[in-house]
């Protein structure tokens, strides 16, 4: 098993970079609707059960919600949903508990508090807003982000820290950009009218609303795939978070870069260079659904190779030849298990 400091730095990371990129996501989708009140942005069929089929929601949920507050209340306080924001900022919480040595005080005060902020949110009857929940998370996630790239000596913690982040964004924004999947399309005269909606929705969930060209309803769905795809210098795009794990493995391992010392660092120099090569003409071959699910199986493979390189081998079993006494059962006790998924 990966060293639990270790793993519990790279999970926390996740979970809090997984926790304002959902909350974001909620809160634009929601705003959409407000600010121009078309039909559509209201329905749960046409808008947000494709938000949550992007996410990997499984029909059996997906049915159970009706109208844009079950969405709301499910993505972002639930706390039986274990995808929601509430759930993500209680597991990265309980992975601070892990790797506390490492974290300041002042990181994990903050931490603590949006998550009692969270908390009271998910037990209050009050109407859910998604604009102030998404805005208080926000702030709080890169509050924590600000703390760890200000404060943390460049060292292992860092290092895991850094690893997790990067992973997790290129995998959020791979599902953010696999919304035009799951969106109404433009076979028709109502779904060519209902495009412009999700390019904004998926522009503004990934924050590239501040790039040149960006800023009006007119989709330019090549130049978006390049951004988010590609582009090398923008932070959310799946090349630019690609190219800094690598960074950060052979920061790691000590290697110079083109050298692979593990499979973490094989899988991430495959993956590095497919994007290189695909940055050239700039445009994605083939399906976008096929080459998203390529994304999440690449990003699997770097962290089970990640799991692999930096993990400790298991002790020897060894056998006793003399039987042991019987002991008296111990009275059961309820555990919980946490899913790092």
């Amino acid at each position: 098993m990966l060293s639990r400091v270790a793993e519990s730095l790279m999970w926390l990371s996740r979970y809090v970079e997984r926790a304002k990129s959902l909350a974001r996501i909620v809160e634009v989708a929601d705003q959409l609707a407000l600010d121009y009140s078309h039909p559509k942005l209201c329905s749960a069929d046409l808008f947000w059960k494709p938000i949550l089929r992007s996410y990997g929601y499984g029909e059996e949920d997906i049915e159970q919600l009706e109208s844009k507050e079950d969405f709301h209340r499910f993505l972002l306080v639930d706390g039986e949903n274990a995808g929601s924001v509430f759930r993500a900022l209680t597991f990265a919480r309980e992975n601070a508990r892990g790797a506390r040595e490492q974290l300041s005080s002042e990181l994990w005060e903050v931490l603590n508090e949006l998550y009692l902020w969270c908390k009271d949110q998910s037990n209050s009857s009050a109407t859910l807003n998604p604009a102030v929940y998404g805005a208080r998370v926000r702030q709080g996630c890169l509050q924590l982000r600000g703390l760890i790239e200000e404060m943390m000596p460049r060292e292992e913690a860092w290092c895991f820290l850094r690893l997790g982040t990067m992973l997790e964004r290129a995998d959020q924004t791979s599902r953010l950009l696999d919304l035009k999947t799951f969106m109404p399309g433009k076979d028709d005269d109502e779904g060519h009218a209902f495009e412009p909606y999700v390019w904004l929705c998926i522009m503004r969930g990934c924050g590239a609303g501040s790039q040149r060209g960006f800023g009006n309803v007119e989709a330019d769905w090549p130049r978006l795939n390049q951004t988010l795809v590609y582009n090398p210098v923008f932070p959310p795009s799946i090349r630019y978070c690609v190219r800094e794990v690598n960074n950060v493995l052979h920061e790691l391992s000590g290697s110079a870069l083109g050298v692979f010392n593990n499979e973490g660092e094989r899988n991430c120099g495959r993956f590095l260079a497919e994007l290189d090569l695909g940055a050239f003409s700039g445009e994605i071959e083939g399906d976008l659904h096929e080459f998203l699910d390529g994304v999440q199986q690449s990003l699997i493979a770097i962290n089970e190779g990640v799991h692999q390189a930096y993990s400790y081998p298991a002790d020897p079993v060894v056998e006793d030849d003399e039987p042991e006494e019987e002991e008296e059962p111990e009275p059961a006790v309820a555990t919980q298990t946490q899913s790092q998924s």
